[in-house]
């Protein structure tokens, strides 16, 4: 016999939820591709158009028509749950995932090139300029300071 302790009351008491999944008992409770929740739960603007992109390289790829992309397009913008998404991605296979979250999290290997360069260039303007300085004052005779009025 399992046992829970009831905040509101203080007592302990017979648990008649035991064995049962959690799923249905916590609002909100998810597990991926488990739970009714993956698919039951609206699905918003980004969701649609990373959908529209996929759908849009797939056509690229030659696995859609182009009435075909129409359609799925069509479907995809009136699409309001997730589950309606998956029944229009089914048949397509999954590309990579690269394209989808934040852009910046991803910046690609060409922002990295740039940062490297930037800083290496930024390396020899710094060594040529003190190798300028050095050799103004390494080869000058002078007073170390210019005098003044006499």
């Amino acid at each position: 016999m399992t046992r829970r302790y009831d905040v509101r009351s203080g007592m302990m008491s017979h648990d008649p939820d035991a064995g049962r999944p959690r799923e249905p008992l916590v609002p909100g409770w998810r597990v991926p591709r488990h739970t009714r929740y993956d698919y039951d739960l609206r699905i918003g603007d980004a969701e649609r158009d990373a959908v529209m992109t996929q759908l849009r390289e797939h056509f690229a790829a030659g696995r859609l028509t182009f009435d075909e992309l129409t359609e799925r397009i069509d479907a995809a913008l009136t699409a309001k749950t997730q589950r309606q998404i998956d029944a229009l991605m089914a048949d397509l296979p999954r590309l990579a995932e690269a394209g989808t979250g934040s852009g910046s999290a991803s910046a690609g290997p060409d922002a990295g090139r740039f940062l490297v360069f930037a800083l290496l260039l930024f390396a020899l303007a710094t060594w040529v300029l003190i190798m300028a300085w050095m050799s103004r004052h390494a080869y000058w005779n002078g007073p170390p300071y210019p005098l003044g009025g006499k």
